[in-house]
Order: structure tokens, then sequence, then C-alpha cells
């Protein structure tokens, strides 16, 4: 009797200890590590809520896409769902950007950023007036925009606002020698910088002279080595003050639209080059000197 009354007594202990701990406190919201909000250029960047007592879609942090569906896992487990349910976060900053090697919320869509930099950055620390882009209507595909308005004497380039080709031509000396030769010989050409700003000369297959046009009534025949074209498209840059040489060995291989090759006449190469970036996408041109070519071998 007395060992069942032992029993009884140690009974209503374990109970009362059971009824004495605290529940755990539930979470208030998921943490994110720093480590995987890192990014390299060209990774993706994703949205996640943290906020685990919200059932609508508050805004969140942004999170490398690699861990994103880890992170939304998480946030159904703390909600208490059974399933995954994942809407567009309210945000005043909508996007995920890999910005500067972090994941970042920004009010700027990915095709506003070049090189893992903000355009708006970009185009207001050079002198730029920042515009963005024109809300596009419902069920129609976005046109590419100009979101950076520049000063009359800049273009907008992919390091913002640039003073581009503002170099003369004549600044560029572009020789070329023997004066006359026949379709068998090379040329030796050299190409010289005295202006006071770098430029890039654009090439085709390693070299600038991929273009030649013919004198006839005046210089509108245009001639490209056309098969050879099809290499890869690289620039060449040139330091103020200094120059580049070239051999060309391939006249033989020249061509206008119609297929015809070279014949004797008066030509010279056509260069193009930027002193912008090496984007080209605002160039000029500049001449060789003048060549005939004749039936014959030159007399050097």
């Amino acid at each position: 009797m007395r060992g069942r009354s032992l029993l009884c007594a140690i009974g209503l202990l374990g109970v009362s200890v059971a009824g004495c701990k605290e529940a755990e406190t539930p979470r208030e919201r998921i943490e994110v590590a720093a480590a995987h909000r890192s990014c390299e250029e060209g990774d993706a960047c994703g949205v996640v809520e943290t906020s685990c007592t919200s059932q609508g879609c508050e805004c969140g942090v942004a999170v490398n896409e690699a861990y994103l569906l880890d992170y939304q896992q998480q946030l159904a487990e703390c909600r208490g769902q059974k399933e995954l349910r994942v809407c567009e976060p309210k945000c005043e900053t909508l996007f995920g950007k890999c910005f500067k090697g972090a994941c970042v919320l920004t009010s700027e869509p990915p095709e506003l950023f070049r090189g893992g930099r903000s355009v708006q950055a970009l185009c207001e620390g050079s002198r730029g007036t920042y515009v963005g882009c024109p809300q596009c209507p419902p069920n129609e595909p976005c046109k590419s925009c100009m979101p950076c308005e520049c000063p009359s004497s800049h273009r907008w380039t992919r390091k913002g606002c640039r003073a581009v080709v503002q170099t003369e031509a004549r600044e560029i000396r572009v020789e070329a020698r023997p004066p006359r030769l026949s379709l068998g010989e090379k040329i030796k050409t050299r190409i010289t910088n005295d202006s006071k700003k770098k430029i890039w000369l654009k090439t085709v297959c390693g070299t600038p002279f991929y273009r030649a046009r013919k004198k006839e009534d005046a210089w509108e025949t245009q001639y490209e080595p056309f098969p050879e074209a099809e290499c890869q498209i690289d620039s060449v840059a040139i330091a103020p003050g200094a120059s580049r040489h070239f051999v060309i060995g391939n006249l033989g291989e020249f061509e206008d639209s119609s297929g015809t090759p070279v014949g004797p006449g008066s030509y010279r190469f056509e260069l193009t080059y930027t002193d912008g970036d090496d984007s080209f996408l605002y160039h000029a041109i500049v001449y060789s000197t003048e060549l005939d070519l004749v039936p014959t071998l030159s007399q050097r």
C-alpha cells in the first residue's frame, strides 16, 4: 500500500514538471545567410519573403537563385504550410540583381544593369540625366530604350555618358608601302595615333585592313575578304602617340559584293575606329594612303 502511494506521488510530480515546461516560441522570420546572398556576375537572383507570421506577400530579401527554393521551403515550414506557396512579394524595389558581388533589391529591371553595374549610377555618374524605361502596354514586349540622356557632346555607352569619336581622322596616320604593287605582293602598313586619346580599331581575323575601296568615278566600289569575314571580330587598341604594324598578304582574296576579285586600279583601305570604348556603338572611318595595283611586279 505504501509502495502504491509512492508511485502515485512520482507520477504526479512528472505531470507537474511537464506542465511547467515552456512551449517553444514560434519563429517570426527565417534568416538568410550572407553567403547565400553572394553572387558572381551573370548569376541570377530571386526574392524570398522572410516573415513567418504574414499570410500575404510581404517584401523580403534578394537571394542567390541557387538557394531560393531552399528558403521558400523553410518559409512554408515556419508558416505551417503543408505545401509550397509562392507569390510575388510586394516590394517598392521589385527586382533581385547581382550587384557588386551580392544579390540586392532594386527598382531597375535586370536589363537596366550593364556588366553588373547600375545603369542609373553609370548615367548620373558621367554627366547624364537618368530617364529610365517607359512603362510597356500589357501583353506587349518592351522595346529597348535609351535610359540616359547625354549632353550633345556625349553619347550613351556601356560605361556611361562618354565623349566619343572626338579624335579627328587626320590625327590617325595610316601608311602603306609599296605605293605600287602586284596582286601577289605583301603590303606593309603602320597606323600611328597622333591624338591625345586612346583609340580602338575594329578588326576581322585580327587585322583592321579587312575592307578596301577602289577608285572609279569616286571611291565607291567596296571590297572585303568575304570568306574570312566570318572570323571572330575583336578590336586593337593604340595608345596616344603609339604605332601598330600590320602586314597584308591576302589582297587576292578581296572581292566586291558580286564576288568580283580586285583588279588593276587605285585602292585605299577603310579602317573603323573609336575613341569612346571598344563597343563601337559610336565610331568613325579613317582611310589609308592610296595604293596602285598593277598587272606586273612593282619596281621598288
